[in-house]
């Protein structure tokens, strides 16, 4: 009988090969082990973390959204919608923080606005609607669109993207609508009670690339070297309280749900105090049905208890896949979601990244939160990880 893991991994290698192959190139980078304990967290460490406390939608200020410029058809002018509408910019800096550009001469913005506008002489790079859809099989383009007429622009890594992407620093003064992640500390109880006695807190990541931290400029090695959101979370986590925390990450890029079951004994040996699980959009893009994938996370969470009673879990609720794309399930992220809210109770809570998304490309281009075009986060959505699940544990 043929190792269910590798039949698995089958599956995915004739799906998406292409994904595959990223993931393995990848995985060899990705930290398995990351250790936060020195009794005097570095300046860098600090900064982050302080980054990460101040999410988005607490305060008045916003610090690097990211932007990818696009000329629609028919325009001539490239421009980027912002989160808010700013009262002041303070900066816009390239992608990865070492080159800044001036109003007027490199970009347009109008009081009272929140779109920004590239100059016709601009340095600001920016992409073309035909840029974005190209030729189906064409290089650097991956998939097919919904419509089936073209593919998708792809650039696996996170090292395109940021190039083409700016950070925009800026003071508004709006209130965020959409919904505030909540606050689960009593949930966690395990995991608040070492934290508060500053005790070691062992923390085991188990998930698909997102986890592995594709396109966190740590993980491609390239300014500002942002870590992905489990460093963020294990890095914040240890200034804030001043617990040694340590990370171990089993997450491989392209697997899903099915796999987690299969891995779920090496997280039970590990014995952490706190299990992050993150499955979803490779078991979306496969259309795997919402009961499956509940089925699966409850029997990981199984696995795990039956000698960690004590290990707390957080879910996350996957990101969504770029809405154009033809493997992007828009009702099968909700499905997920609510699958998981339902395992939610002492000891589990959900991270829901899924609404966060929605709420934000409710203004925002895909293409200016994504690492890649299709379905990772970049620094920013990394942060925006990192932000929901330290929520919770407030």
């Amino acid at each position: 009988m043929k190792n269910p893991a590798w039949l698995a991994l089958r599956t995915l290698v004739r799906t998406c090969p292409i994904l595959i192959l990223a993931a393995f190139v990848l995985q060899a980078q990705t930290k398995i082990l990351h250790t936060f304990d020195s009794n005097h967290p570095t300046q860098v460490e600090q900064l982050q973390a302080k980054s990460v406390l101040h999410p988005f939608w607490n305060g008045s200020s916003m610090d690097r959204e990211p932007v990818l410029f696009v000329q629609q058809p028919g325009t001539k002018v490239s421009t980027a919608r912002l989160l808010f509408v700013p009262t002041r910019i303070i900066s816009i800096t390239s992608g990865n923080g070492l080159q800044r550009f001036d109003e007027g001469r490199d970009y347009i913005w109008t009081p009272g606005s929140d779109t920004l506008t590239l100059t016709q002489n601009s340095r600001i790079p920016f992409k073309t609607f035909p840029e974005l859809h190209p030729r189906i099989g064409s290089p650097g383009s991956l998939g097919e669109t919904i419509d089936g007429q073209s593919s998708l622009f792809f650039a696996e890594g996170g090292a395109v993207f940021q190039s083409l992407q700016v950070n925009v620093t800026y003071d508004h003064d709006e209130k965020w609508t959409g919904a505030i992640p909540p606050a689960a500390s009593s949930k966690l109880g395990h995991t608040m009670a070492r934290l508060k006695a500053k005790a070691p807190l062992r923390i085991l990541v188990l998930g698909d690339s997102i986890s592995a931290g594709y396109c966190a400029s740590e993980t491609f090695g390239g300014p500002p070297y942002q870590p992905p959101f489990t460093g963020l979370v294990a890095e914040t986590l240890h200034v804030e309280y001043g617990s040694p925390v340590t990370v171990k990450n089993l997450s491989v890029g392209g697997m899903d749900s099915t796999w987690g079951v299969i891995t779920a004994s090496k997280v039970a040996v590990e014995h952490p105090d706190l299990a992050i699980i993150a499955f979803g959009m490779n078991d979306a893009s496969a259309g795997e049905p919402a009961a499956v994938y509940s089925r699966n996370i409850h029997a990981i969470i199984d696995t795990v208890r039956k000698t960690n009673p004590d290990t707390d879990f957080i879910l996350v609720a996957t990101m969504t896949g770029n809405p154009e794309w033809n493997k992007s399930n828009a009702k099968l992220y909700t499905e997920y979601l609510n699958e998981l809210l339902k395992l939610e109770g002492p000891g589990v809570a959900v991270a829901n990244i899924t609404s966060l998304w929605r709420e934000m490309l409710k203004t925002k281009n895909y293409l200016d939160l994504t690492g890649n075009g299709i379905n990772h986060p970049n620094d920013f959505g990394h942060r925006a990880y990192a932000q929901v699940i330290l929520q919770l544990l407030q």
